[in-house]
């Protein structure tokens, strides 16, 4: 299998377009790729792409869904299979790091969480849930992405459970890499000039809301609640703001396009710190897959 890995704006959907589908098959490991209705906002693949070369896991869940990395993994397990029993390379294209180390090395062996603690945590805001673990277990906030509300809230369940998070360890060998004895042909982090990403990031912003995506959150937020699971992606509160006229368009392109680059950021520190990845451009990436025997 490939590895490709890349921040939000740096190409990688553009690069696995061009891939031969008679070679390849994509499977996505993007929290946000993974509702439908949604594609403007999460810039999901079009169903041109999808059509071009096989995309799983992209547009699967309903916007009034949620998934957690455990059921995540299990349908990527099955679209792995899938695509080597059809003699392909699956491409495994990440923006969601943790989704991508959680199938590849194991999951943490989370205690059953009570429907009680579920609730109690449910009812506190992020800065509430914040400040609970900075007394339980500041070393979890250390392994949090800032502002990961869904994080913060699992670490704090598993705490409320009497088991500290930040020393849950990995089962070895669970994981896909080693139970299904993968062998990697290239692992890739789209390394881009943070100048060269912040444009891109700009003119993806732009682009989202020319393409309409003040209107598709509000058809979503119609059709299954403003709260509803799918409108907590990045952006769509924006959004939000936006069609109920409570931002113009200048501040919805200036918010937007500040959030991807804050969350660039992050996703880049995240990536940098995986051994495993090789850092390259988009089109010295390209080459090298392009040229992959197997």
């Amino acid at each position: 299998m490939l590895i490709l890995t890349a921040p939000t704006g740096a190409g990688k959907t553009a690069l696995v377009r061009e891939l031969d589908p008679s070679r390849f098959e994509i499977i996505s490991f993007d929290s946000r790729q993974i509702y439908k209705e949604l594609s403007i906002g999460t810039a999901a693949p079009s169903s041109e792409d999808c059509e071009k070369i096989p995309h799983h896991l992209v547009s699967f869940l309903s916007p009034s869904e949620s998934i957690d990395a455990a059921k995540f993994v299990t349908k990527a397990e099955d679209a792995l299979d899938d695509i080597l029993f059809r003699g392909k390379i699956p491409v495994l294209t990440a923006g969601t790091g943790f989704y991508l180390n959680a199938f590849l090395y194991g999951m943490f062996p989370v205690p059953k969480i009570s429907e009680e603690i579920k609730l109690k945590v449910e009812s506190l805001s992020m800065e509430e849930r914040i400040q609970e673990l900075k007394i339980l277990d500041p070393k979890a906030l250390q392994k949090i992405f800032p502002n990961d509300n869904y994080r913060y809230g699992r670490a704090l369940e598993v705490n409320w459970m009497g088991t500290l998070w930040s020393e849950l360890k990995v089962e070895e060998g669970s994981g896909a890499l080693i139970s299904k004895n993968l062998n990697i042909l290239g692992a890739f982090f789209l390394d881009l000039d943070r100048k060269e990403l912040y444009e891109r990031i700009d003119s993806r912003a732009r682009k989202m809301i020319e393409s309409g995506m003040a209107e598709e959150a509000k058809r979503v937020s119609d059709k299954y609640g403003e709260d509803c699971p799918g409108l907590q992606s990045l952006g769509y509160n924006f959004a939000l703001e936006n069609i109920k006229g409570t931002s113009n368009l200048e501040t919805f392109f200036g918010n937007l396009s500040q959030s991807h680059r804050n969350y660039a950021k992050r996703q880049i520190t995240w990536f940098r710190k995986q051994k495993i990845l090789e850092p390259i451009h988009p089109n010295e990436a390209y080459r090298k897959i392009k040229n992959i025997n197997g």
